[in-house]
């Protein structure tokens, strides 16, 4: 079973893809709506579920999404068992550089910091909530050490400025590719 991560910036397209590539018929999985997957640590000790959207003002600063390395074993273990020939999975942690080991190759959602700032615009001005639960100053913030780690760690860019059925076929050509590298 070839187990891919497709990650990016708060914005980037995650949810969109795995949603798309569910409907292709792809086993697909958004991490980032998997509660019993993704955490809030809270610095005093207790896990939260993902907690309400924190104001700009004298908030503490937005906690930081973790995945259960646990749970995200199950994913795959019950993937492999039920016979996925590949497991596509869709999202951004704090820990999943730490988690890398896990994924046969993982593949980066490129947008740039203009439509990454308009897309999240868009979210708080529809009333929604990132699912990264990041603020737009959070989330240009750390934009450039997120993209840098993940490049240096060798993830597969893609474009995720196009059209979502486009980003999907490129990362469809991807995987191709990474089946390829893994029967090598």
């Amino acid at each position: 079973m070839l187990v891919l991560l497709v990650t990016g910036v708060p914005a980037a397209g995650k949810s969109t893809v795995a949603h798309k590539l569910s409907d292709l018929g792809h086993t697909s999985i958004s991490l980032d709506d998997d509660n019993s997957t993704c955490s809030w640590p809270h610095p005093a000790g207790p896990q939260d579920r993902q907690p309400g959207r924190q104001d700009n003002s004298s908030s503490p600063p937005p906690l930081r999404r973790t995945w259960n390395p646990d749970r995200l074993d199950e994913i795959i273990s019950t993937a492999h068992r039920d016979g996925v020939q590949t497991l596509w999975l869709c999202g951004q942690a704090a820990n999943a550089s730490e988690l890398r080991n896990r994924f046969d190759a993982c593949l980066l959602l490129e947008i740039d910091q203009t439509t990454m700032r308009r897309r999240l615009t868009d979210v708080e001005q529809s009333g929604g909530v990132c699912r990264a639960n990041d603020s737009l100053a959070t989330a240009m913030a750390s934009y450039q050490a997120f993209v840098a780690t993940w490049r240096r760690l060798g993830a597969v860019p893609v474009d995720g400025t196009q059209d979502p059925d486009q980003v999907c076929q490129d990362l469809l050509m991807a995987a191709a590719f990474a089946a390829l590298g893994r029967h090598r």
